[in-house]
């Protein structure tokens, strides 16, 4: 198993950053191809989270591990994190519990429950190292942002252009990097950035539908793939998650048409039709049955009410993570 610690506190209030965060860590640790499933605090939280969390060695037994994430932890009772400390106290080496505190800072001041941080468990994490802080997009780390995305792809601004640039740019995660994505795909080969690319900002992205559902069977938690839509909460209040669900329904009965070897039902050109059938075999029956349920699952929790926008986006990534058997 690879070593990483058993629990981990993300103390930010941008859903996106904490999403890249968390990422970042299990990339490091080498746990990315163990499991994830994504648990909410804000509504009662069911018997697998416990389960997950009392019954060690479960997974391992599978050759496997489990990441577990906790969202909006922040809104945990005193019960809540009292129950928890028996079960955080012996390390599992098949399970990573990541604790998500969202709330709003206040000034400098980072938003931890003062019932946390009261218990054994903050207070050893703290000394460990084992917490990650930020306030969230703000001008001073925009600017720093910036700076690591020009140095990553090699981009260098013309006269002006870095501060213009930045002075546009929202202070929101998601938003933020997808006006960098429209800006990555407007450069193409170019490597300067012109203060002509500066229009852009702001425009809708153009979704390529195929791309969009290639990407996500191959990588369901490649961050870039999700940005358009996962956690973007303009992006949510706006009904994007509909065009979403709308998407893979469409996509999914195509692929069971080309799986079934029914091709003469499914009218594309003939080079998308081939992309297309090389999924679906790739994926198979069960693969593509999967991803049904999923879709059904998501259109059920949306139209009862039980769940909202973001959170059924979340258990989308969280399902498809779990699909098995689509090869890049």
């Amino acid at each position: 198993m690879p070593s990483h610690p058993p629990f981990f506190f993300c103390v930010c209030p941008d859903p996106w950053m904490l999403q890249r965060e968390i990422q970042r860590r299990v990339r490091g640790a080498g746990c990315e191809d163990w499991s994830r499933t994504t648990y909410w605090a804000d509504e009662p939280l069911d018997s697998g989270f416990w389960t997950s969390l009392a019954m060690p060695g479960l997974m391992s037994l599978l050759g496997k591990g489990r990441i577990v994430v906790l969202r909006r932890a922040n809104a945990l009772t005193v019960k809540v994190w009292s129950d928890l400390e028996p079960l955080l106290r012996k390390s599992k080496p098949d399970l990573w519990t990541f604790f998500c505190l969202e709330g709003e800072w206040k000034g400098k001041s980072p938003a931890v429950p003062a019932v946390l941080a009261k218990q054994p468990f903050f207070r050893a994490a703290q000394q460990r190292q084992w917490v990650w802080q930020s306030p969230g997009m703000t001008p001073q780390s925009l600017h720093a942002e910036l700076k690591s995305w020009a140095t990553r792809q090699g981009i260098t601004f013309a006269p002006n252009v870095g501060e213009r640039l930045a002075e546009l740019l929202p202070l929101d995660g998601a938003r933020f990097g997808n006006e960098l994505q429209k800006l990555e795909l407007a450069l193409g080969d170019r490597r300067r950035l012109e203060v002509s690319d500066l229009g852009l900002l702001g425009e809708p992205t153009i979704l390529d539908n195929f791309a969009f559902l290639r990407g996500i069977l191959q990588s369901p938690t490649n961050l870039k793939v999700w940005q358009t839509v996962l956690l973007d909460k303009e992006a949510a209040s706006s009904g994007m998650l509909m065009p979403v669900l709308g998407l893979l329904q469409r996509e999914m009965r195509i692929l069971w048409l080309l799986n079934a070897g029914e091709d003469g039902a499914v009218s594309l050109p003939p080079s998308f039709k081939s992309e297309k059938k090389r999924l679906a075999a790739s994926m198979g029956e069960a693969g593509i049955t999967r991803i049904i349920d999923c879709v059904f699952q998501a259109e059920t929790d949306l139209k009862s009410g039980n769940k909202q926008a973001d959170q059924i986006l979340e258990f989308l990534v969280s399902s498809l993570s779990s699909t098995s058997g689509v090869r890049s």
